[in-house]
């Protein structure tokens, strides 16, 4: 769980650029349910879907114990992650890494190859996402998303 959550913060702390230098950014909350149960440690990222798209300025956040995540995007300039995110329409993007516990063997997966996203990589391109956001220029609370696995 600890390294599910520092690869999830690394994410959204690796950013170089984000709400600096004069770009607002607004608190954003959601919710994510996978079989109508909270999809804990699942990490959601926003892409921009106007003007140039930096992979390390996405505004990003996990899911917690309740379902429920809020946003923050890494500040360059005081190389802090602010809560929020800057005003914009983005496609949203979605990835499960299994999580780990103390006493878990470090690579339990006999190929030898690291665990992969529990939603088989179905939401990971933005090019393919089918869900669409609008980051209103104040407190925005997104829809929420409700997936179905098998």
């Amino acid at each position: 769980m600890r390294r599910t959550r520092f690869w999830a913060l690394g994410l959204v702390l690796a950013a170089s650029v984000g709400c600096s230098s004069g770009v607002k950014c607004v608190p954003v909350s959601g919710s994510v349910k996978v079989n109508d149960k909270p999809a804990q440690g699942l990490l959601v990222t926003l892409v921009p879907t106007a003007g140039k798209d930096d992979p390390s300025a996405r505004p990003g956040g996990v899911v917690g114990a309740d379902g429920t995540f809020e946003l923050s995007t890494y500040d360059a300039a005081t190389r802090t992650a602010v809560k929020g995110s800057p005003p914009g329409k983005y496609k949203v993007i979605l990835s499960w890494i299994p999580e780990s516990r103390p006493g878990d063997p470090v690579n339990p997966n006999p190929t030898g190859k690291p665990p992969g996203d529990k939603l088989g990589g179905r939401y990971l391109d933005p090019e393919r996402s089918t869900y669409e956001v609008v980051v209103k220029d104040g407190p925005t609370k997104l829809e929420p998303i409700a997936l179905t696995l098998r």
